[in-house]
């Protein structure tokens, strides 16, 4: 058996801070919208977010986005239209449930993206913060980038190798050349994690670990449980 992985690029937009608050704002007043059987700019402005209607939300900004301050402005500016739309969806009492659940939804995740994006300035504006390589490291590891898709993550086949959405695992028969199991995974988590679903699907086939005879894995997997529990008759063999 050989059990390997690859990546799997997600199909939903990945996008930055300021476009992944529009667009959870913007999916929340679509749904109002088509509740009230309303144009969405009238909703928008009902709720004082108009600039989440348009083709392009930086276009509806119009600052200069090289420019720090025009950046913090447009940041304050995203979250205003957000707590005006929270503040108007709290005081409407005829959304029917399936709407409001989708709303709340939408709300949530923007506010996601404000926790896991945004600091507060030294004044109290907020800011997106500028940190030191290693901290940037450790906070895009779980970062969500995108709203369409909530475990779409950034991933690393190599130190060259990036790509965003999820790992294919596969697990061949070398002798009898076919996939045997598969599993998926985000693209942020190891590789080891996926022997558990694996075993499973094994199991469901009336395979058992004792029957492999030989597993090569790529040295990523090294941790997975069935290197730690030591399969006797299994003899691993890792890949470079």
């Amino acid at each position: 058996m050989a059990l390997d992985s690859s990546p799997l690029w997600g199909a939903a937009r990945v996008e930055d801070t300021y476009n992944l608050l529009g667009h959870a704002l913007r999916k929340t007043l679509e749904v109002i919208a088509q509740n009230y059987q309303q144009d969405l700019a009238d909703v928008a402005a009902s709720a004082g977010a108009e600039i989440v209607t348009g083709s392009s939300l930086k276009a509806a900004l119009d600052l200069d986005w090289d420019d720090p301050e025009s950046c913090s402005l447009a940041l304050s500016t995203i979250l205003q239209a957000l707590n005006s739309v929270e503040s108007w969806v709290e005081q409407k009492t005829d959304l029917d449930f399936k709407t409001k659940n989708q709303v709340n939804k939408s709300l949530k995740d923007a506010r996601q993206i404000e926790t896991q994006d945004v600091e507060d300035a030294s004044d109290g504006s907020p800011k997106l913060p500028c940190r030191t390589l290693r901290e940037r490291k450790a906070v895009a590891k779980d970062r969500r980038i995108s709203i369409e898709d909530e475990d779409m993550r950034h991933g690393r086949k190599s130190r060259s190798q990036k790509f965003d959405g999820y790992k294919r695992h596969v697990l061949k028969d070398l002798e009898l050349q076919m996939v045997r199991a598969v599993g998926v995974t985000r693209a942020n988590t190891s590789e080891a994690s996926v022997t558990i679903d694996i075993e499973s699907d094994l199991n469901a086939q009336q395979i058992t670990l004792e029957n492999i005879e030989e597993l090569q894995i790529d040295r990523a997997y090294l941790v997975n449980h069935w290197v730690k529990e030591r399969i006797p008759n299994m003899i691993q063999r890792t890949l470079l």
